[in-house]
């Protein structure tokens, strides 16, 4: 009876350590993805304008496998809770994202607002996942 909760905590610390390594292995694809489209980056090119064609569609191999690969690793990691949350901050910011830039779209398209800045629109949805995921875990 006494190793009970030990096995218990063990495979917790185990899960917890599997989802780490998942997370950071998604990181450093990032990391990678992100350091080499600057180095190819052409001069005098914007933000990620001016990348080669090769490193394009190589960058784009390597983020939809680091993705699959990932988000399947991660979803046998996770338990039900976790993918509860997961779904449902993924739920209000899809909503955000349709809702938002819809609307923007709309309004550029009636000549109120400049075009989307497809970037900015990007970084606010995943502001919003983040924080409905955290409202999510933390909420009493």
């Amino acid at each position: 009876m006494q190793s009970e909760p030990r096995n218990g905590l063990a495979a917790a610390k185990a899960r917890r350590l599997r989802l780490q390594l998942i997370l950071g292995g998604l990181m450093g694809a990032g990391a990678v993805l992100g350091f080499f489209s600057a180095m190819f980056e052409v001069d005098g090119g914007g933000f990620m304008e001016g990348i080669p064609a090769g490193w394009a569609i190589a960058a784009t191999v390597i983020l939809l496998g680091a993705l699959g690969y990932g988000g399947w690793r991660y979803n046998l990691a996770t338990d039900e809770l976790d993918r509860r949350d997961n779904q449902w901050a993924a739920a209000v910011a899809l909503n955000f994202y349709i809702g938002g830039y819809a609307s923007w779209y709309l309004w550029w398209r009636g000549g109120l607002v400049p075009e989307p800045q497809h970037q900015t629109v990007f970084v606010a949805t995943m502001a919003v996942m983040l924080l409905a995921y955290g409202y999510k875990k933390l909420r009493p």
